[in-house]
């Protein structure tokens, strides 16, 4: 394998950047994502309830026929 100087100088300028930074900015900081909150309304549960119930009726009519 070859290692031209530019390589090198490269490593070495990576280096000093990298001793220059403080060690707690270093650190990988965990953040939590927020949770989404989903809030229905009553009127929206009442029609989904609705909605299902109506599907649950037609598929017990569609079986027996």
């Amino acid at each position: 394998m070859t290692i031209f100087p530019y390589q090198i100088n490269e490593a070495i300028h990576v280096y000093n950047r990298t001793s220059k930074i403080k060690p707690s900015s270093v650190i990988e900081k965990t953040y939590e994502e927020p949770q989404d909150i989903v809030s229905i309304s009553d009127e929206a549960k009442k029609r989904q309830i609705m909605e299902q119930a109506r599907h649950e009726v037609m598929a017990t009519i569609r079986k027996e026929k």
